[in-house]
Parts: C-alpha cells; structure tokens; sequence
C-alpha cells in the first residue's frame, strides 16, 4: 500500500508496479498545475456574462432609438400642424396625401417608411365634447382616419401615429403595442 493508500486489483502497492506510480504522479501534478492556472478565467467570466449583457445593451439601445424616432415624430407634427393652423394647408390645398408628405418631409434625415405612417386630421366642435376615435382595434391600426383640416377659427385634432419596428424578439414580446410586433408612436397636435 502506498501513503495515498492506493492498490492495484491484485493488491499489489501501486508504487510497486512499474511506471503506475510516474503516471499517477504526472497527473497529479498536471491536475496541480491547471487548478492554478489562472490564464483563462476572464474569458470564461465574460462567457457567462456575455449574453445578459448583450441582450441589455441592444435591448437599451432599441428603446433609445424608439424614444428618439418618437421624439422626432412629435416635432415634426407640430411644424406640420402649423401649416393647418396658420392657414396655409387651407391655402395651398392639402389633402390627406400632401399633408402626410409634409409630415414625413419633416422627418428627413430618420429612417422613416411613408406605409408606415398613418394621419388623421379631424375638425372638432368643442374640447369638452371631443372623444377620440380608437384607431386601433384587435391589436392593428383601423383605417378609420379622415382628413379634415376646418376653416379659419374651427377647432383642429392632428394625430400622427407611425408603427416602429421592433428588431429583437424580446422587445417585439415586451415592448410591442400592437399583435404585428411594433412600437406604436402617437404624435398629437
């Protein structure tokens, strides 16, 4: 027997039998060496960070994007309303289809898809009398929008509502407004 106690199956030490005792000693060593070796533990440290991390950081970096086109669409509904308020939608005859281009000429410079958006333009009698109608219903848009720009002194809702694409199928599951999986951003004026 050896001092770890160790014997072969014909009780026999193993440090009598020849060449066992080198090679179990080998491998204790070589067992010392890598439970010392140090070399690799960051890697395998960000291994298991990794993902958590990533899928943070591009998560973060949708919903920044999505705050930023939002915040871009409301500005850009306001210098549109404008026209409708100064009279010059009036003057220069807009419809549907111009006030929408104007809308996403104003929006130059973002990556924006003109199916994408969707205007409604309505005149209303009273704000205490204003309900607004559901453009969505069953998880998508309707197509229940108008346009309907009113008369100098009329009373006039502007909503511009434009579907963001989601990237990543977490922030389609969580972030998502509607059953296609985008981002609704609702601009009014």
């Amino acid at each position: 027997m050896t001092s770890d106690g160790e014997i072969d199956g014909t009780g026999t030490p193993m440090s009598d039998v020849p060449g066992r005792s080198v090679r179990a000693g080998k491998r204790r060593r070589l067992l010392a060496v890598l439970l010392r070796d140090r070399e690799g533990t960051t890697a395998i440290e960000f291994g298991f960070v990794a993902i958590p991390f990533f899928l943070l950081l591009f998560g973060l970096i949708e919903i920044g994007l999505s705050l930023f086109a939002d915040q871009i669409l409301n500005n850009a509904v306001l210098d549109a309303a404008r026209l409708i308020r100064t009279g010059q939608a009036h003057a220069q005859g807009f419809d549907s289809g111009a006030f929408k281009a104007k809308v996403l000429e104003n929006m130059s410079g973002f990556p924006v898809s003109a199916d994408r958006l969707t205007i409604d333009v309505e005149r209303i009698d009273s704000f205490s009398s204003y309900t607004p109608k559901a453009l969505i219903e069953d998880g998508a848009l309707t197509d229940k929008t108008a346009y309907n720009h009113g008369e100098a002194g009329d009373i006039v809702i502007v909503r511009a509502l434009y579907r963001w694409p989601m990237v990543s199928s977490l922030m389609k599951t969580n972030y998502a407004d509607l059953d296609s999986g985008d981002r609704l951003l609702v601009a009014t004026a």
